[in-house]
Parts: structure tokens; C-alpha cells; sequence
């Protein structure tokens, strides 16, 4: 069911809906509305890797919440909650080891730098989603926790969740074993509001901890609406984020 449902997704999140769109224009391109189907593929395409339009989607997701205060009080029964996203296989510069991905690296790297200034354990959430690795990527993330200077007994693996709602609900489960019911959720900026409404869901009070901002703050020049390949793949990241916030609104809620 996941590999259908992230199938399905692929094809409905630029580039590959724009490619069938294309198809479809081409394929009926003696008629006139072929012709601007078509064109409206390409405009897009050109739209979706532009500064301009990839801040416009990013900014109401990762504005939502507010920077984490590492000021602020926080009650003694307490802990981080990190939420991975993707492990890189084999990775040749770490020795052909399991690594992270950029998204699922900084989230660590975050997750690590609260844990030193407020001394909370972590709980490390991620499995093996669509793969058939052994290595789940909780164990992937604390092996990098580690590295980062945190003490393994303080680092907690929720193996077996392959999507956000599973991270909530498995998460749950050990933190109530800890009694403990405040949470600080890291995760990146854009993923948020999702992660944050899954985690709510539980009974959990959550504190925001977003980090990896995707939403460019420079002032705009020519080079700013001109196509980029980052910039499309980072408005699909956005667009996926959009769809999965209404997916899990509709089946969970």
C-alpha cells in the first residue's frame, strides 16, 4: 500500500504530472486546446523552477512556527523527537556505510545541537520504508547523534514507523513508558505543520523545532526567475508536503 500510494504521488507532483500533461498536449495537438495544455506544462515546468514561485509555496509551511527558543522553560518530563527522512545507502565517502540524507543529516545535526543545551534524551523515529535494508534509519540517526558528541544511552530508536503518522503514533508509545508528554519535534521547517498535527493527534504537547529553511531570504535579480533544477525539485518537496497535509487530514482525522 505505501509503494502504491508514493507511486501514485510521483505521478501527481511536478515533474511527472507536468510530463503527462505535455504528453496529453502533444498527443492532441491538432485541437486547440491540446496546443495550450501543452504550453501550460512548459510554463509551469519554467514557473515551479523559478526563486520566486518555489518561496511563494514554501513560505506559508515554513512560517507556520516560530525558530525554537533554546531560552525558554521547558517542564522536567520533556524529550526530543527527531523525525528522519532517508538514509543514503552504502555511501562511498563513509566507508560504503548507511548515511543520511541532506534533509535527514541537518535534522540530526539539529536535534544534537538542542540535545547539548538542554540535556533531554532523544527519540530517534524512522524504519525502512520501501527498502530492504537491515539497518533501520533510527539507528542510522543515532549512530550520528552519537558521532555529534550525545551519549548513546540518551538516545531512544522508534524503528518500525515508514511515515510521519506511524512516527506519532509508535513514538507515542515509548514515550509513554518515560511518562512524558512535552516534546520538542525536529524536523525540517517545510514538514512542520504535518509532523506537528500528526504528533498533537497523539495527546502530545509539541514545541516546534524547525530547522533547513528552504525559503530564500536575498533580494531577487535576473537570475532569480530564470529555471533551476534545485529549485523544481525543491518545489516538489513542497507540493508532496501539500498533498500529504490533505491525505492525512482526510483518512485521520
Amino acid at each position: 500500500m505505501l509503494l502504491l500510494s508514493k507511486s501514485i504521488a510521483q505521478f501527481i507532483i511536478p515533474p511527472g504530472s507536468l510530463i503527462l500533461l505535455g504528453l496529453l498536449g502533444i498527443y492532441f495537438w491538432q485541437k486547440r486546446w491540446g496546443k495550450w495544455v501543452a504550453l501550460s506544462a512548459f510554463i509551469l515546468l519554467w514557473l515551479l523552477s523559478t526563486a520566486p514561485v518555489r518561496n511563494m509555496l514554501t513560505t506559508p509551511l515554513e512560517h507556520q512556527y516560530l525558530p525554537y527558543n533554546l531560552h525558554q522553560i521547558l517542564p522536567k518530563n520533556a524529550a526530543i523527537v527527531l523525525l528522519g527522512n532517508g538514509v543514503q545507502e552504502k555511501a562511498p565517502d563513509y566507508q560504503h556505510k548507511d548515511s543520511l540524507s541532506r534533509f535527514g543529516m541537518m535534522r540530526t545535526v539539529y536535534a544534537a545541537h538542542i540535545a547539548k543545551r538542554t540535556n533531554l534524551p532523544i527519540y530517534a523515529t524512522g524504519g525502512t520504508p520501501l527498502s530492504g535494508r537491515i539497518t533501520s534509519e533510527s539507528s542510522v540517526m543515532k549512530h550520528w547523534l552519537v558521532t555529534f558528541g550525545i551519549d548513546a544511552t540518551d538516545v531512544y530508536e522508534e524503528n518500525q514507523a515508514n511515515t510521519t503518522w506511524e512516527n506519532a503514533t509508535f513514538t507515542k508509545v515509548l514515550l509513554e513508558k518515560k511518562n512524558i508528554n512535552t516534546i520538542i519535534l525536529v524536523t525540517s521547517a517545510w514538514h512542520m505543520p504535518r509532523a506537528v498535527w500528526c504528533f498533537e493527534q497523539q495527546g502530545l504537547q509539541v514545541i516546534p523545532a524547525p530547522t533547513d529553511y528552504l525559503t530564500d531570504s536575498a533580494d531577487y535579480d535576473i537570475r532569480s526567475f530564470l529555471p533551476r533544477w534545485d529549485r523544481l525539485a525543491e518545489s516538489g518537496h513542497i507540493l508532496h508536503e501539500y498533498l500529504g497535509l490533505f491525505w492525512y487530514k482526510m483518512q485521520y482525522n
